[in-house]
C-alpha cells in the first residue's frame, strides 16, 4: 500500500501540477486550511465546488464566484469554457459542500445542468431553492419594487449590483428589464395565494400589489378570486383582500360580490368570523352601484337576527345603516322587528337594536318601536332589555311615553324593586313630562308597602328621583314618607343614605 508520501510524490509528479508554483491557488489555499493531512486526494476533491469562473483572491471578500467572462446566455449548458475547480463557493457564504454548489442562480437559469461534457455537475435548481430559500423565485424575504426586483439592500449586494445586473437595464446574462419582471412576475403568481395566507409575507404582499400595473394586477385577481371567500376569514388573508378592494375596478368588485354571494348564508358566515366582518365592512364602504347593493342585502337579510346577536356580526349590520340609504335597508329592519325580542334581550343585540330604531323611517319606524311596546313589561325586567326601553324614552316621541306607561301600569312598584326595572322607572321620572311621572308617584305612594322602598337596595333610588321630579302635593306626601319612617331607614345602610340626602336637600 502506498504511503502519504509516495502519494504526494505521485502527485507532484503530475505534469499539470509539477510544482507548487504551477498548482491552481484556489487548490493551494484548500489543502494547507486541511486539518487532517492523512486524507486522500479523493476526500480532498469531494470537498470541492464547481464554479462557473476562475477563482480571483482579489474578490476573496465576496462569497460568490461570478460568472465566467464567456457565458453565453443561449448556451444549452450556460458557459462555453469548462469549469473551474475552487475550494470556495457558496452563496449564502458558509461551508461548501458537493449538496450547494451553484453554477448560477436558479431564478436567471434557463436549463437544468446535467452532466456535460464541460464537466459541470449535476445541479437542479428547484434543490438548490429548497436548500437555500434566501435566493428563490420571488424574493420573499424583501418587498418588491415597482422593477421586479427587491426594494431593500441583501446582504449580498455583490449578487444583485455587481454580480448579475448591469447599470444599462440589461444584465450580463443578456436579459433584459422586461424579461426580468416577467420572470419575477411568473413566479410571484405561482405562489401568491400561499404568500397571502402567511403572517409575514401578507405584509409585503400587499405593499407589492400597489405597485402592479393595471395588467399584473388583473392577473393576481384572477389568481385569488377563486378563494377570496377562504381568503376573507383567514387571520391574514382578509388583509390582502381588503387591499384587493381598494384597487379593484368596478367590475371586479361586482365579481368578490357575486362570490360571496353565490351561496345561501355564505356572506352571513363569513360576517360571523371577527376576521371575515373586517373584510365585509371594507367591501361595502366600496360598493357603489345598486346591484351591488340589493345583492349583498338579499344575502344579508336573512341572517340579520344572528348578525345582531353576533360579536362580531353586528359590525356588518350597524355598516348598512350607516352606509346605505333607507330603503336598501327596508328588509334588514323588517327582520330585525320580527326578532325584537330575542335580539333586545342580547347583551350585543341590545345595542344594535337601539341604532337600528333611529335609523328606521316611517312605517318602519313605527314597527319597530310597536315591537318594543309588545314586550315591554318583560324587556323593562331584563338585563339588557331594559336599556332599550329606556332608549325609547329618551327619544321624546310623541306618544312613545304615554304607550309604555300603559303597558307598565300597575307594575311600577315591583319594577322599583327590581334591579333592572328601577332603572326603566327611574328613566321615566328623569325624561317624561307630565302627567306620567305624576300618575307612577302616586302609583307608589298608594301601595301599602310603599315604606319598603326607602331601605330597599334599588327602591331608594326611584324615591330620591321622584322626589327630584315630582312638585306640589305630591312631593310633599314624599316628604311626609320619609319623616314617618326616619327611625326605620337610620337602622339600614340604604335608608341612611336616602336620608342624609334627605336632609342635605332641606338644609
Amino acid at each position: 500500500m502506498m504511503s502519504h508520501g509516495s502519494s504526494s510524490s505521485a502527485f507532484n509528479n503530475d505534469q499539470s501540477v509539477s510544482s507548487s508554483s504551477q498548482q491552481p491557488a484556489g487548490l493551494s489555499r484548500f489543502l494547507s486550511q486541511s486539518h487532517n493531512p492523512s486524507q486522500t486526494l479523493e476526500d480532498a476533491f469531494s470537498r470541492l465546488c464547481v464554479s462557473a469562473s476562475p477563482f480571483n483572491y482579489s474578490h476573496s471578500a465576496s462569497p460568490f464566484n461570478y460568472p465566467h467572462s464567456d457565458f453565453v446566455a443561449d448556451s444549452p449548458y450556460g458557459i462555453n469554457a469548462s469549469s473551474k475547480v475552487h475550494p470556495y463557493n457558496s452563496w449564502a457564504g458558509g461551508s461548501p459542500t458537493p449538496q450547494t454548489a451553484n453554477l448560477w442562480h436558479p431564478t436567471f437559469t434557463f436549463n437544468n445542468y446535467s452532466s456535460h461534457a464541460d464537466g459541470c455537475l449535476d445541479s437542479k435548481p428547484l434543490t438548490r431553492q429548497i436548500e437555500n430559500p434566501t435566493f428563490s423565485g420571488v424574493y420573499p424575504v424583501v418587498p418588491f419594487s415597482s422593477n421586479g426586483m427587491m426594494s431593500q439592500k441583501t446582504s449580498d449586494d455583490g449578487f444583485l449590483s455587481g454580480g448579475i445586473l448591469g447599470g444599462n437595464g440589461f444584465n450580463i446574462l443578456g436579459f433584459s428589464f422586461d424579461e426580468r419582471r416577467l420572470r419575477w412576475f411568473n413566479n410571484f403568481r405561482e405562489c401568491v395565494l400561499t404568500l397571502a395566507t402567511d403572517q409575514l409575507m401578507c405584509r409585503t404582499l400587499q405593499e407589492t400589489l400597489k405597485t402592479l400595473t393595471r395588467e399584473e394586477f388583473d392577473i393576481i385577481f384572477l389568481e385569488l378570486i377563486n378563494h377570496v371567500t377562504d381568503l376573507m376569514v383567514d387571520p391574514f388573508g382578509n388583509y390582502v383582500v381588503q387591499r384587493m378592494m381598494e384597487l379593484c375596478s368596478e367590475e371586479q368588485r361586482t365579481q368578490i360580490v357575486l362570490r360571496v354571494t353565490q351561496c345561501n348564508f355564505q356572506l352571513v358566515r363569513i360576517c360571523l368570523s371577527p376576521h371575515g366582518t373586517r373584510a365585509v365592512e371594507k367591501l361595502l364602504e366600496y360598493i357603489t352601484s345598486q346591484e351591488q347593493r340589493n345583492r349583498i342585502m338579499s344575502a344579508l337579510s336573512p341572517g340579520a337576527a344572528v348578525l345582531a346577536k353576533d360579536v362580531s356580526g353586528h359590525r356588518v349590520i350597524l355598516h348598512c345603516l350607516k352606509q346605505f340609504p333607507r330603503e336598501d335597508n327596508e328588509n334588514l329592519l323588517n327582520v330585525v322587528a320580527n326578532k325584537c325580542f330575542d335580539i333586545a334581550t342580547d347583551k350585543t343585540g341590545c345595542c344594535v337594536l337601539q341604532p337600528c330604531i333611529n335609523h328606521a323611517q316611517g312605517e318602519m319606524k313605527k314597527k319597530l318601536i310597536a315591537s318594543v311596546m309588545f314586550y315591554a313589561s318583560h324587556l323593562a325586567e331584563d338585563c339588557y332589555g331594559n336599556y332599550v326601553v329606556q332608549h325609547l324614552l329618551s327619544l321624546g316621541i310623541p306618544g312613545v311615553a304615554e304607550s309604555l306607561w300603559r303597558q307598565l301600569e300597575g307594575r311600577f312598584f315591583y319594577l322599583a324593586c327590581n334591579k333592572y326595572g328601577s332603572n326603566v322607572v327611574e328613566k321615566f321620572f328623569q325624561d317624561s313630562v307630565e302627567p306620567h311621572s305624576t300618575y307612577i308617584s302616586l302609583e307608589l305612594l298608594n301601595n301599602p308597602n310603599v315604606a319598603m322602598l326607602l331601605v330597599d337596595p334599588y327602591g331608594n333610588y326611584v324615591i330620591k328621583s321622584a322626589l327630584t321630579a315630582s312638585r306640589g302635593h305630591v312631593r310633599n306626601s314624599l316628604e311626609q314618607l320619609i319623616k314617618q319612617n326616619s327611625l326605620m331607614m337610620q337602622s339600614n345602610l340604604f335608608g341612611k343614605k336616602l336620608l342624609a340626602w334627605f336632609n342635605k336637600g332641606r338644609i
